[in-house]
């Protein structure tokens, strides 16, 4: 047994390794440390920087546990997200990009990205990253209102974030991503947009708008319930939505995801291979990964993980479960699914009728405008776009 890994991978080790050598796999890493805990963050975060030696040292040895464990295969992308990865200082930065080439093949690397808060940042330490290889960042602005920002409890402000953009371009970075957020308390649709076009000025190949997701416990989710706040309507949100639909690509963003835009190239290619289905392996606090059919989550509880006591959640795939998630996820990419190729494979695992069931739904709903069929494509229509939470649930 490889040391590291728990019994429901040790013990399918070889069916993980046939996957991981498919072609190459993304791999995810969490670094689960904060300043300060946003308001809205259900994610597993700390900020008990106490624990950052250890977690970092674990991290790494699961790095090279993995590496070993499935024979040194092959990476085409990495993503360091958080928490907060740019509170790893330059040394343990370091630390972790040699495990990572010593562990893993990355002769194919085509994109390395790490998420960084424009209040953790400074220029000696983007420097650094861009030398030791990460070549893309993706800053949490989230706002540009300090106004919103304190409501959201981020330790930057509006000034603060486009002066890390441009510590990003200094430091070398051509590759750049920035986070909108959008269903704030107290938000304008006029200020949304005008958000977007501040920071597309700058340069940005990519931006991500997310809709507050206030499902868990958090404190703001606190706020509303108590009725000191109120979030925005639905239809107040959707024509937020559709206003960006409508404005970023006149600014040279075009959509490619439900919730992302970016210059020709600027796409991410790490997280389309989540929409794609593509293998991936997630280390770190909550990390995911899937591998072939099977999938797991590791535990969420940060000290448990760091100390290796923390129990995976560990799920293997059946036939039908792995169809569906073609259309569920592929749906969310603009250019929509081959529903050709679903048929094809439905044939091959004896599952047609379950195909068949979904297309026809699907076009009764091209019918009210919310999908389009091109040949044997489809996609959701910008309208569906902004109903696909509901247009996804038969697939669940």
């Amino acid at each position: 047994m490889i040391p590291d890994l728990p019994p429901p991978l040790a013990e399918r080790l070889s069916g993980l390794r046939i996957a991981a050598r498919s072609e190459p796999i993304g791999l995810y890493l969490h670094v689960p440390f904060c300043l300060d805990r946003c308001t809205y963050c259900s994610f597993a975060t700390t900020r008990d920087r106490s624990l950052q030696p250890q977690t970092t040292a674990r991290l790494i040895a699961q790095v090279r546990a993995w590496g070993a464990a499935l024979d040194r295969p092959a990476v085409d992308t990495l993503y360091l997200g958080g928490g907060t990865p740019s509170l790893l200082s330059a040394r343990e930065l370091a630390d972790l990009t040699t495990a990572l080439h010593d562990a893993f093949d990355l002769t194919p690397l085509v994109e390395a990205t790490f998420e960084a808060n424009p209040g953790t940042v400074d220029l000696a330490w983007l420097q650094g990253a861009r030398d030791l290889g990460w070549d893309r960042v993706s800053l949490g602005v989230q706002a540009l209102d300090d106004g919103l920002l304190g409501r959201l409890g981020r330790i930057h402000g509006a000034a603060q974030a486009l002066d890390a953009l441009d510590l990003t371009l200094q430091a070398g970075f051509r590759r750049r991503s920035a986070d909108l957020m959008v269903g704030i308390p107290g938000q304008s649709l006029s200020k949304v947009v005008e958000d977007a076009r501040t920071l597309t000025a700058t340069g940005i190949d990519h931006l991500s708008v997310y809709l507050l997701d206030l499902d868990k416990a958090c404190p703001l989710r606190a706020e509303i319930d108590a009725g000191r706040l109120a979030l925005p309507s639905e239809d107040e949100v959707a024509d937020v939505f559709e206003a960006l639909q409508e404005e970023l690509p006149r600014l040279g963003l075009a959509p490619y995801e439900i919730s992302n835009y970016a210059r020709p190239g600027g796409e991410s290619i790490h997280n389309t291979r989540y929409w794609e289905r593509r293998p991936y392996l997630g280390l770190g606090p909550s990390a995911a990964s899937q591998l072939g059919d099977f999938r797991w989550t590791e535990s969420s509880v940060i000290p448990a993980w760091t100390e290796g006591r923390g129990e995976l959640d560990f799920q293997e795939l059946d036939a039908a479960e792995t169809l569906a998630e073609i259309p569920l996820l592929g749906l969310r990419l603009h250019r929509g699914v081959d529903w050709g190729a679903l048929h094809r494979k439905a044939e091959a695992l004896n599952l047609r009728p379950l195909c068949d069931g979904w297309e026809a739904r699907l076009r009764a709903l091209a019918k009210e405008g919310l999908t389009v069929w091109e040949g044997d494509r489809v996609r959701l229509s910008a309208r569906g776009m902004l109903m696909s939470n509901g247009i996804l649930q038969m697939f669940v």
